[in-house]
């Protein structure tokens, strides 16, 4: 069984870094790459009185779905597995218990993402993996 690192994507340019660091250790370990995005969830009943779940739900898809396509056109010309895969939720709850689940090896993410503290030294999602983890996380800048 290959090896996995969970690599969250969210179309910032840190994530993509991040995602061409661990296509590195994963040619080197005959690792496999697991991309994952984190939608927030948009379930909540003051949303649902004016849009129906299932555009919501179409909406969060169409979302993800442009994210991991840019990122697939960072991996296609590597030779590594690559798993791709949504959640709704709250992205650091979301990418360590996606990391429990799939017994993973590492976590690779990038220091910030497209939240809204841009100043920070690390993303909040960064430190709140960073205290969650099950696993090694890298932290690329």
């Amino acid at each position: 069984m290959s090896k996995k690192i969970i690599v969250p994507i969210d179309d910032s340019i840190h994530s993509h870094h991040a995602l061409q660091f661990a296509l590195k250790i994963a040619k080197e370990m005959d690792g496999e790459i697991v991309i994952v995005n984190v939608q927030p969830n948009l379930f909540t009943p003051n949303i649902q009185r004016f849009i129906a779940k299932g555009e919501i739900q179409q909406y969060l898809q169409q979302m993800a779905d442009e994210i991991l396509e840019k990122a697939s056109e960072l991996i296609s010309e590597e030779d590594v597995q690559v798993e791709k895969i949504v959640r709704i939720g709250i992205p650091k709850v979301e990418i360590t218990k996606l990391a429990k689940e799939l017994n993973a090896h590492q976590i690779v993410m990038g220091s910030r993402g497209m939240g809204p503290v841009k100043s920070a030294v690390l993303g909040s999602v960064s430190i709140g993996v960073l205290q969650l983890t099950p696993c090694p996380v890298t932290i690329v800048p």
